[in-house]
């Protein structure tokens, strides 16, 4: 696990207000640490009672939670945690540029985290867009098991969009021979991808849709999640025996700047 992957995984759990699954990233004696209120958390078991509230919270307030993934260029302190160079998610409760804290993490020999930071001090920062430097003398992202709920193909999705260094293969073979992708942009006519082989054959095609943006997990007022990117939408449904059923996709292009071309796959579907 790299600190990339690692902030990108938070960033999933922190704008779903969804932390299942996270435990498996945190190393036995992580801790959390505010640099305005000191240790919240001493251990793992404290470090996920502290994320399970705050996102309990944040769900019943319907407070929504915006994250970018940053690095920093210079520490306005001279006696700042962290310097040049580190990798950190600005974490904002509205879109916008202002952010409440900025949350940088520390990992250990094995990969796993040992310490999470919640930072408001003053650094020079720049959002990382990893599709143009991402990670691609790393190995690609991976499910770390078969995914069953609707928050864990979202984020792959995600990731997916974030990076274009998820691991392709893996991705199909955890889908559905029954799945299906509906793709529609503007007020064209939709194009679906019948099967789990038509997926395999084209979605990399839609996925390959580039803005410069980060995408973003939605919460709609029924705790459903929306995964946005600059105009495209999408939303997943799983099936009742939990495998995927359903990815669909839409871009809107009022704004036609910002909606180009998906490639090809319009004309080899259209036909």
């Amino acid at each position: 696990m790299t600190e990339i992957h690692s902030l990108l995984l938070l960033k999933s759990a922190f704008e779903s207000a969804d932390f299942h699954g996270i435990d498996a990233l945190l190393a036995p004696d992580c801790s959390y640490i505010s640099t305005g209120r000191g240790t919240i958390g001493r251990n793992h078991k404290e470090v996920i009672e502290f994320l399970s509230a705050m996102a309990e919270s944040v769900k019943a307030d319907h407070v929504p939670v915006h994250c970018n993934l940053i690095q920093v260029t210079e520490a306005d302190d001279e006696d700042a945690l962290f310097g040049t160079g580190k990798f950190g998610l600005t974490v904002a409760y509205e879109v916008g540029e202002t952010f409440a804290y900025i949350l940088f993490i520390d990992l250990n020999e094995e990969g796993r985290i040992e310490r999470i930071v919640s930072s408001q001090e003053s650094y020079q920062l720049e959002r990382v867009n990893l599709r143009l430097t991402g990670e691609s003398d790393t190995k690609p992202y991976t499910f770390f098991h078969h995914p069953h709920t609707v928050k864990e193909w979202i984020t792959q999705l995600s990731l997916w969009l974030e990076t274009a260094h998820i691991d392709e293969d893996d991705f199909y073979e955890n889908i559905d021979e029954h799945t299906k992708v509906v793709f529609q942009k503007g007020d064209s006519e939709s194009i679906t991808l019948e099967n789990g082989l038509d997926v395999e054959d084209y979605f990399d095609q839609l996925m390959n849709f580039y803005v410069d943006d980060a995408p973003h997990i939605i919460r709609d007022e029924e705790a459903g999640l929306i995964l946005t990117y600059g105009p495209m939408s999408l939303i997943v449904a799983l099936n009742e025996q939990g495998a995927l059923d359903l990815i669909s996709m839409y871009i809107d292009t009022r704004d036609e700047e910002e909606a180009d071309d998906v490639g090809y796959i319009e004309e080899v579907l259209g036909e």
